[in-house]
């Protein structure tokens, strides 16, 4: 069957894409309106990029999913308008927008693991962004898209292809997202934290292939958290709060002489590199104590049809109580991995994990891990969806035996206020938070317990600059109050050097790099650790590594 479309028709003198006035409301249960999207202006150019900021909850992500009317069923544009080259957006037909999805608009949506089919190879669902649209025959699909793979980073493209999205990283996932959303060189991308969950260094190559893209006219809008990407990539910028524009101008006019107090507090929140804030204290010598977590050797080995990965080789890492172990490396090094073989969620072909010297892995188990934690990478992927945010923590609570039902309760408000949500918060469920608001209800149902371990896999990639640095003010306070040991995996290596003690550097399974953290970032000695710290992007002006911890 040929389901190709027809392309729509393009006014070439009108602008890229006009919105005015754009208002976008929620029903409420009490069935009254809240107004998400409040009078949103703005214009937009071919070979221009504008960013979109403000925190979690300001309206960034509902304003880009209203321009191609891909909200819930309890959303509605209740005014303005959007125009794509003289397309009428928000009154189109059906028909003409999924002729728009894809073809001419390009989206990168926040979760790659939600937007991505389970059930079909990533290669093929590239292939068939290209085909539904009758841009190319069925070879030569395939072939572009291991290409484009290949353009966004992915290494071994062709092998990759094969793949389905559960068995790629969760950076490689984005990836694969961005390859989707460019695959058909639309007029125009639409990417919500399009990296989010990459390395600096793949960073670095995917914004160089989206500035390509500018560069051959195509108009992108990003919406983002990360200040220093907004800096490096975008021309203009839209600072929202509470659904309004509050701020608009050139990206280095408003970065550098801001005239909102909402736009400073954002610049201020933001954790660089090099901070001084960005230095936990040094361990005096007679306060060391034995290890709590050893891992020895690990070896991990993943075999597929599309063939075998040896995700982690021979790895060894020591955790001691009150102390923080930042893991830093490239998506798809092994992070993660480790991660899981530590939390006893895989079983190592060869090594072990002692925690307080009994093996996680041995016939103790199951004690053993009931004292260690786990905050995950994709926080609407772990949380139970048809729990309640309340529910999620109170579960983890009655599974681990700890208090009264109502004691339960209590905690999980008291979680939730810690994490900055409401108590109220509580009745709603996953699905009706942001993804910054969802990981912060994953951080409070793994803080629940109190730990003797946690284990961070990229905690604060969703959060906003603001309610990161309250996340990582409550880790360390949790730390310093109760003595608990994490251990940090994250490519942002400011958050890495605010809170590790020492920091291992991780590279195709291995660890190429370990020291204290004064060490890695003031004097790193591997080629590899000097190429992460050179790719980190300043928001305020440039970056000289370690000169603030040296």
């Amino acid at each position: 069957m040929n389901r190709s479309t027809p392309p729509v028709t393009i006014d070439p003198q009108a602008p890229l894409l006009e919105v005015s006035g754009l208002r976008t409301g929620f029903r409420r249960a009490d069935g009254g309106q809240f107004v998400a999207v409040d009078g949103v202006t703005f214009r937009l150019e071919q070979g221009r990029a504008l960013a979109i900021v403000g925190e979690s909850g300001s309206g960034k992500s509902v304003t880009i999913r209203s321009l191609l009317r891909l909200l819930p069923r309890t959303a509605s544009i209740l005014g303005g308008e959007a125009r794509l080259a003289g397309i009428d957006l928000i009154g189109a037909s059906d028909r003409t927008l999924r002729r728009v999805r894809g073809r001419e608009v390009g989206m990168v949506f926040q979760n790659a693991m939600e937007a991505l089919n389970p059930t079909i190879p990533v290669g093929r669902q590239l292939a068939e962004a290209l085909t539904w649209h009758g841009l190319c025959t069925r070879a030569e699909a395939r072939a572009r898209a291991i290409t484009t793979l290949g353009d966004v980073g992915i290494p071994e493209p062709e092998r990759r292809a094969r793949m389905y999205p559960f068995q790629l990283s969760g950076g490689m996932r984005q990836r694969a997202m961005i390859a989707m959303a460019i695959i058909a060189e639309p007029r125009l991308v639409v990417a919500d934290e399009p990296t989010t969950a990459l390395d600096v260094t793949v960073q670095a190559q995917v914004l160089d292939l989206l500035a390509e893209i500018k560069d051959r006219g195509t108009g992108l809008i990003m919406v983002t958290h990360d200040l220093g990407v907004a800096r490096r990539f975008c021309d203009d910028v839209l600072v929202m709060n509470q659904g309004k524009v509050v701020e608009s101008g050139p990206i280095e006019v408003v970065l550098d002489s801001p005239r909102e107090p909402y736009t400073r507090m954002l610049l201020e929140a933001t954790l660089e590199v090099g901070d001084v804030r960005a230095a936990p204290p040094e361990e005096a010598p007679t306060t060391v104590r034995e290890p709590l977590l050893v891992a020895e050797h690990l070896d991990k080995t993943f075999r597929s049809r599309g063939g075998q990965t040896h995700a982690v080789r021979d790895v060894s890492l020591a955790i001691r109580p009150g102390r923080t172990l930042g893991l830093v490396g490239e998506s798809g090094s092994g992070k993660s991995t480790v991660a899981r073989l530590v939390m006893g969620l895989h079983e190592p072909d060869s090594g072990r994990v002692l925690l307080d010297g009994q093996d996680v892995h041995g016939e103790e188990s199951r004690l053993q891990r009931r004292r260690m934690q786990m905050v995950f990478q994709n926080p609407y992927g772990s949380l139970l969806p048809h729990y309640t945010a309340g529910a999620n923590i109170i579960e983890s609570l009655r599974l681990q035996e700890i208090g009264t039902p109502g004691e339960r309760t209590e905690r999980a408000a008291e979680l939730l206020r810690l994490v900055g949500l409401a108590p109220d918060d509580a009745r709603r469920y996953p699905q009706q938070f942001s993804g910054g608001q969802q990981q912060r209800i994953a951080i409070a149902r793994a803080l629940a317990p109190e730990p003797d371990v946690l284990v961070c896999d990229e905690p604060t990639s969703a959060l906003d600059v603001s309610i990161q640095a309250q996340i990582l003010d409550l880790l360390a306070e949790i730390q310093e109050r109760l003595g608990v040991a994490y251990l940090l995996i994250s490519h942002n290596l400011a958050v890495v050097e605010r809170m590790s003690d020492e920091v291992a550097v991780m590279k195709d399974g291995a660890i190429v790099e370990r020291g204290e953290r004064r060490a890695i970032f003031g004097d790193p000695q591997h080629p590899y650790t000097h190429r992460l710290l050179d790719a980190i992007l300043p928001v305020r002006g440039s970056r000289v590594p370690g000169a603030a911890i040296a």
